[in-house]
């Protein structure tokens, strides 16, 4: 670690000798502040070509960022990490809030579906890492920026062929003011009964009506299904990885229960944001979000409806001290009926659960810049969660930020940050029970972090070091017919350094690495369930003037441990994943490679199984083809 520090310190100094020209700086709009990364007091990452390496998924680009893991259980069924945060997740996104365009794609159940979103349809994705005082509602795991925008008078469409089986078509039509997003989505998976298809239609509206108003509306409907292979035994996945969970004792197979999750979304959302003079402006978000949901499983059939509601207002001024005031708040109707299920169809009600959930949070965020290549930041929270059950609490989250231009190109930030993460309807409702689990407590923690980052013509780093302590950590459990069940583990101790590096090393050469080190324990000195200690992303990205590129990545995962005990580990895994492409004015033809060396490994397991069931297989050796058109008019 010392050596990396020196290197670090030192590499400023080479980076002079090539060039004191800064590169354009990229404007970062995070925490409700557009700003420079030098000038950014939390640490975040970021990406403007989610499809870089993969159109049909975001987790070859996620898992290219420090600090951030994506995994797959099998095609669709994703969860994702920041900073360890996935310890709750049997799938789905929880403990870290999602917003599309600002406005919240998180429900009021705290649950995102992240399968349901399309790779294609956005620009940009900026992830916080950590808590945010509440500023993005209630979390301590980080926040996922998504973004979209019209693309000016173009018609895009692209067509994907899988080697595991499957295709992947998308129609992308754009004017200054309009656009238009289909694709269709379908894989046979590299699995037994991994079969998925996925259906998205999205419009979005963008206009300026003046130098001061700016009106956005976005709408989209989503239908997707896909197959839940199940968890196999370390002895059945060295075996045979391809297979689905067989029957054993009193349950019958995977396959033979039909095990499949599908949704049908819903979203409507308008926000209006308007500049009041040069000191003041004000934005507010309207969204209405509704999930219908059906899950066969090897024990049961569930059947979920659960519409939200969600809005999000803030006031800006600035000035010497920049502010910002706000408010977000959030309320669902989590209808579930649970029933028995006879070979994947549905059969008599064994009981019904209806929630009623609210959320809501309000925030002040001040920002002192009066004192020169300084930035004080001061924020704070009152957020409270509503259930006839569990919640009804009020807690005050604080953040307090220092930041120091050491020069023109370096920066260096100290921050100390509350947050806190109520147990989501999934948690306080688990499919292991017919009761509400109400001795299920919030996660509350402080985040202690430092960041140091530099910024020249041809040599980019960010190095973050943090603390985090949380009390009532929240894991799952699973019984042994595979449903889930959640508790308060006590509190943990994550302590972590996260290095991102970009070196230009000449026009058409880059080099780009991002470094994890995570000691994640228990109280009782066990490491954290389901993160790994450390974690490496190397790219090289190739570039010629006539249009042809290539990317080679590699990505290595360390050993982690499968269950709290720490009695099951899983080893450690190395992935290469490759990509070339030639661009013409009006298409672009791709192919890419992804595990090159065939590895046997599984991206998503499954967390404090009974019985040994902690492996759900990846694919190995597999291949995409793609070809873009592009029309301007």
């Amino acid at each position: 670690m010392k050596k990396l520090l020196i290197l670090l310190f030192w590499l400023p100094s080479l980076a002079q000798t090539d060039s004191t020209k800064v590169l354009d700086e990229v404007k970062v709009y995070v925490f409700e502040q557009k700003r420079s990364p030098l000038s950014t007091p939390d640490a975040f990452v970021r990406t403007t070509d989610l499809q870089r390496l993969s159109s049909t998924s975001f987790v070859a680009s996620l898992n290219s960022m420090a600090g951030v893991r994506m995994e797959e259980r099998s095609p669709g069924s994703y969860r994702i990490a920041i900073r360890g945060s996935s310890l709750r997740a049997p799938f789905g996104v929880r403990n870290t809030k999602v917003y599309w365009n600002s406005i919240p794609f998180t429900d009021a159940g705290n649950n995102t579906y992240i399968s349901i979103l399309e790779p294609g349809l956005f620009s940009g994705l900026t992830i916080t890492k950590g808590p945010s005082a509440g500023i993005y509602g209630a979390g301590t795991g980080g926040v996922l920026l998504f973004e979209s925008k019209p693309r000016g008078n173009n018609l895009n469409a692209e067509t994907v062929y899988h080697s595991l089986g499957g295709l992947k078509t998308s129609i992308d039509l754009s004017s200054d003011n309009h656009r238009l997003y289909a694709s269709f989505n379908q894989q046979e998976g590299y699995r037994d009964h991994s079969a998925m298809k996925k259906q998205w239609l999205s419009y979005e509206f963008h206009h300026q009506f003046s130098n001061e108003l700016n009106l956005d509306l976005n709408t989209y409907y989503v239908d997707l299904a896909y197959q839940t292979p199940g968890g196999l035994t370390k002895a059945q996945y060295v075996a045979n990885p391809t297979q689905a969970r067989p029957a054993s004792g009193l349950f019958k197979s995977a396959q033979e229960q039909g095990a499949t999750f599908k949704i049908k979304s819903f979203g409507l959302s308008a926000k209006a944001a308007r500049v009041i003079s040069p000191a003041w402006a004000w934005d507010l978000s309207q969204s209405v979000q509704v999930n219908d949901i059906e899950n066969p499983t090897i024990r049961n059939y569930e059947v979920r409806h659960e519409p939200t509601y969600s809005t999000r207002g803030v006031l800006h001024h600035k000035g010497q001290i920049n502010t910002d005031f706000g408010f977000e708040y959030q309320a669902g109707q989590m209808n579930s009926s649970t029933h028995s299920n006879r070979f994947g169809v549905k059969e008599v009600l064994n009981y019904r659960q209806d929630m009623h959930v609210q959320q809501g949070s309000l925030f002040l965020q001040n920002e002192y810049i009066g004192l020169n290549n300084w930035i004080f930041t001061f924020s704070g929270s009152l957020g409270s969660y509503w259930t006839e059950y569990v919640g009804n609490e009020t807690i005050f989250s604080p953040r307090l930020a220092i930041l120091s231009k050491i020069s023109n190109h370096q920066s260096i930030v100290a921050k100390i940050a509350h947050g806190y993460s109520p147990p989501s309807i999934a948690e306080v409702r688990p499919s292991a029970y017919d009761k509400i689990n109400t001795s299920l407590k919030a996660e509350k923690g402080w985040n202690q972090e430092l960041t140091y980052r530099g910024k020249y013509a041809k040599f980019n780093w960010d190095l973050s070091v943090y603390q985090f302590n949380l009390n009532e950590t929240i894991v799952i459990r699973r019984r042994e017919d595979g449903l889930d069940y959640f508790v308060n583990a006590g509190s943990t101790i994550q302590q972590g350094l996260e290095l991102t590096t970009s070196w230009l090393l000449s026009k058409q050469l880059q080099l780009e690495q991002a470094t994890t080190w995570q000691d994640f324990r228990f109280a009782n000195g066990n490491f954290l369930t389901g993160t790994s200690p450390f974690l490496q992303s190397t790219s090289v990205l190739w570039k010629h003037p006539s249009g042809l590129s290539f990317i080679q990545n590699f990505q290595f995962v360390d050993y982690q441990f499968l269950n709290d005990a720490n009695t099951e580990q899983m080893g450690s895994y190395r992935l290469w994943n490759t990509k070339v492409t030639y661009a013409h004015k009006k298409w672009t033809l791709w192919a890419s490679i992804d595990n090159l060396g065939n590895e046997l490994y599984s991206s998503g397991p499954d967390l404090n199984a009974t019985g040994g069931r902690f492996y759900n297989p990846s694919p190995g050796r597999n291949f995409h083809v793609g070809l873009q058109v592009n029309v301007a008019y």
